[in-house]
């Protein structure tokens, strides 16, 4: 049994089988990172491009985020999200 998947399903239910969409959620960490997806505050399993970085502005914005099998990508801040 795979921790993050399950966590993933609960979070993040398929639309269709075997299709998951991009779900979204609340920076509430910078140091180390922490994101608030459905109610959950997650630290681990969390990837994000290089170059990309958190600081104290950046807490409460809204981020996509896309699943994996052992976590999420964060693809970006969303503009226009919960500032």
């Amino acid at each position: 049994m795979n921790v993050y998947s399950e966590l993933l399903e609960l979070l993040c239910p398929r639309r269709e089988a075997g299709e998951r969409g991009v779900c979204f959620g609340v920076i509430s960490g910078v140091d180390p990172l922490r994101l608030t997806v459905g109610g959950t505050e997650l630290s681990r399993g969390l990837l994000w491009p290089r170059g990309m970085t958190f600081d104290k502005r950046d807490l409460g914005r809204e981020a996509a985020l896309l699943p994996l099998e052992d976590g999420f990508l964060l693809l970006f801040e969303i503009e226009g999200g919960n500032p």
